[in-house]
């Protein structure tokens, strides 16, 4: 087993586990302690865990990292296929609103050769994933962090979005039938992409196959606002 991978283990057991010992994983992993150790104090370095006495506990970025990748895995091969046909569609010198959702995000990673771009988003790892591209100004939202989606909503985002305009909005979305549009659980997040919607001169949905048919709450595109759904 490689380094990368025994880290890996040990990443996804803390992340189930409030901490665990370095005699158990050791145990688990048919490697010596003090391997172990030194994997702790690799993974501690990364900020990924915290070291207690006897063991380790998974530290607040690391609980944050494993959901995120826990987001992008899920359905991924649908994602990197709708972001590749909306990446298509971003021109350079465009203004465009990419929200939190993870199809966003494998959309700024196919973007970054445009030039004079501006990308208004919510998403903290939208932000950082463009944060390094000097032809892109990226403008984030101020808010609430909600953990679970990492992004940005509450009423500094509102205030913001009130006098933006963009020339295209992507929207992902928990829901989408014919009738009610693109939908969110979560309120916040929902009155947040009601008011991109209206700040975005073509609206464009990216949303796999499973989020078809599910109806929540908070409808904050109906139909008749959609330009496009991929």
């Amino acid at each position: 087993m490689t380094i990368e991978s025994r880290q890996e283990q040990i990443l996804s057991l803390l992340s189930s586990r409030e901490r665990v010992s370095v005699v158990e994983l050791s145990q688990l992993l048919t490697v010596t302690e003090v391997t172990i150790r030194k994997d702790l104090e690799r993974l501690q370095e990364q900020g990924l865990v915290t070291r207690v006495h006897g063991g380790a506990a998974i530290s607040s970025r690391g609980r944050l990292e494993r959901n995120q990748i826990a987001r992008e895995n899920e359905r991924r091969a649908e994602k990197l296929r709708i972001a590749r046909v909306a990446a298509e569609l971003i021109q350079s010198g465009q203004r465009i609103f990419l929200d939190a959702s993870t199809t966003a995000l494998f959309i700024a990673r196919l973007i970054k050769d445009r030039r004079d771009l501006v990308v208004v988003t919510n998403g903290l790892y939208t932000a950082v994933e463009l944060s390094y591209c000097d032809s892109i100004a990226t403008i984030v939202l101020g808010g609430t962090v909600r953990h679970r989606s990492s992004s940005l909503v509450g009423s500094l985002a509102d205030s913001m979005t009130q006098r933006l305009r963009v020339d295209l909005g992507f929207f992902g979305a928990r829901g989408l039938t014919p009738r009610d549009g693109l939908m969110e659980v979560d309120l916040d997040e929902a009155q947040l992409k009601h008011n991109m919607v209206r700040a975005s001169d073509v609206v464009i949905g990216v949303a796999d196959s499973s989020k078809f048919g599910a109806r929540y709450l908070n409808a904050f595109a109906l139909p008749d606002e959609i330009h496009r759904i991929i």
